[in-house]
């Protein structure tokens, strides 16, 4: 029996790409901004304090990293994979409502899907948590 390939929903790639980039951030050990005595052991933990308490003097270099390992997992996606997940941006939702583009592939924007991707890495930062990243954000609450 033959399996036909049924393409992956925009949605479920987007949610593949985040967690990649998050293993990915989760690997970068050496580095480290916030200092020997944070008790954070990684690049991914650093971004999620940042997130849920502050952005520090070094929120930048976070961010670029962050757009870095992003923007490297889209480069790896088909073309047309890409074209789908741009229609999701808010750029490419207004090209979808504006007119009707039946047969027409979308004028995607790579720039725009990494942007999307992006917030939806430090949506999950927002809400990510361990012992490490709870005892950092207790000191530095009081």
């Amino acid at each position: 029996m033959r399996v036909s390939h049924v393409p992956e929903p925009p949605a479920a790639v987007a949610r593949r790409v985040a967690r990649r980039t998050v293993r990915t951030l989760i690997g970068l050990r050496e580095g480290l901004l916030s200092g020997r005595d944070s008790g954070l052991v990684n690049v991914w933990e650093e971004v999620c304090v940042q997130v849920q308490d502050q952005h520090s003097v070094c929120w930048a270099a976070y961010d670029h990293t962050v757009y870095d390992v992003v923007a490297r997992e889209v480069r790896g996606l088909p073309g047309t994979v890409v074209a789908a997940l741009w229609v999701e941006t808010s750029q490419g939702e207004d090209w979808s409502i504006e007119e009707e583009h039946e047969g027409v592939s979308p004028p995607y924007c790579t720039d725009d899907v990494v942007e999307h991707l992006v917030q939806l890495v430090y949506s999950m930062s927002a809400n990510w948590s361990n012992r490490r990243i709870r005892a950092y954000l207790e000191r530095h609450s009081r």
